[in-house]
């Protein structure tokens, strides 16, 4: 596709304002810490439910986090809602030598008799949704079991609607885009000297540590995802259906990132420059099978197994349309708004990349009588990754 040519690249002072402008708004749309804990605290409670109801021995169930709870990337949905991924592990018991349909149905049921507080177990494609009305977040919860011949090339497997079987490996997937995110550029050395926080060495069942300042992928990661929930959340319902899965954006945005930093270290001297860069590549590292000629996003983990992108020949390529579609304008609106001054950005620039709720971060931390953020673009003794909470819950804030 045809590239944005993106404005003349900020100097180093402005381009240091506009990280801090974004990074703050992002924290801003970050789950807050108390909901975060509360959540931890319905997830562990979940796992001790789920293995009573199924009459689990002991060591036979076991929660994992995954999707953006174990990457550190969650942000904030427009509907005021965060996703909370899990994959339930269960290795012994009768559920775990079922069927994919029988299985995927009586795990369902496990999850039922707690409807006051969870809401009713709703099924989707390989997960059950539990939605927890009143509270900041819904879990998506993918029952999982042993595939002893790995002949999915995975050492456990989820039941897909369409598929039956499919391979799951979140912990595999999960150390694959770590791994590359705590990888650094030459100009953020000063900065890692610094900034402890950013170099989270223990792991634990959900990661409770801060984001650091200098974390340019998984920043990246939530700005994408948020432009993408905020582009849809108006479209009609079929172009919500077509849109691109997170998934595949965390893909495609780590293999850019990695390539970048391994091939062209010194180009580059601000993270402005490299989020900007790591989203013109995403679309490089779609391949296209040579013998059908379909397009795909191979998990790195599952390499030729499992297929991110297995739906986007469908309907004559809707589905990779609709990533290109994105894509352009995601270029398009962080042009847009990186062509301005960080100090004095217009609403509508930054609502159409952060949203609504976005928005109101925005205006909540301008003083009334100037046009500096001086909450967010302070010195660097401020504590911006202060939750801040935005809006309500339940509404689009």
């Amino acid at each position: 596709m045809q590239q944005v040519k993106y404005p003349q690249r900020p100097g180093n002072k402005e381009a240091k304002q506009w990280e801090k402008l974004i990074v703050g708004l992002l924290q801003r749309l970050e789950l807050p810490e108390d909901d975060k804990q509360k959540a931890i605290a319905e997830y562990n409670k979940l796992g001790k439910w789920i293995g009573e109801k199924l009459d689990v021995p002991e060591g036979g169930v076991t929660i994992i986090p995954q999707g953006s709870m174990r990457t550190q990337t969650t942000i904030k949905k427009p509907a005021g809602k965060f996703d909370i991924d899990i994959v339930v592990r269960l290795t012994d018991g009768a559920i775990s030598k079922m069927d994919p349909e029988n299985m995927f149905k009586t795990f369902g049921e496990a999850l039922q008799g707690r409807e006051g507080l969870t809401g009713i177990p709703r099924p989707k494609n390989r997960c059950w949704r539990l939605q927890y009305e009143g509270k900041p977040y819904y879990f998506d919860v993918t029952p999982a079991v042993p595939d002893a011949t790995k002949s999915l090339g995975s050492s456990f497997r989820a039941r897909d609607k369409d598929k039956g079987w499919t391979p799951t490996n979140p912990i595999d997937f999960a150390k694959w885009f770590c791994d590359h995110a705590d990888q650094r550029f030459p100009f953020q050395q000063e900065s890692i000297a610094n900034d402890r926080a950013a170099k989270a060495a223990e792991i634990i069942p959900i990661p409770t540590k801060e984001i650091g300042l200098d974390d340019i992928l998984r920043r990246t990661v939530q700005l994408i995802k948020l432009h993408r929930d905020n582009m849809y959340w108006f479209e009609e319902e079929r172009a919500k259906e077509l849109q691109p899965i997170s998934i595949i954006l965390v893909t495609l945005a780590t293999h850019a990132y990695s390539e970048i930093l391994r091939t062209r270290p010194f180009e580059f001297f601000s993270a402005i420059d490299v989020v900007q860069e790591v989203v013109a590549k995403m679309p490089d590292y779609i391949s296209y099978d040579p013998s059908s000629g379909f397009p795909c996003v191979w998990n790195p983990k599952l390499l030729h197994q499992e297929n991110f992108a297995d739906k986007w020949h469908l309907e004559n390529g809707a589905r990779a349309k609709e990533f290109m579609r994105w894509h352009e304008q995601l270029e398009a609106d962080i042009s847009a708004l990186l062509h301005q001054s960080s100090t004095d950005p217009a609403p509508e620039d930054i609502q159409k990349v952060f949203g609504s709720a976005g928005l109101k971060a925005w205006k909540e931390s301008r003083p009334s009588n100037s046009g500096v953020f001086k909450s967010i673009l302070t010195d660097e003794n401020t504590q911006p990754a202060r939750a801040v909470r935005v809006g309500s819950t339940t509404t689009l804030g």
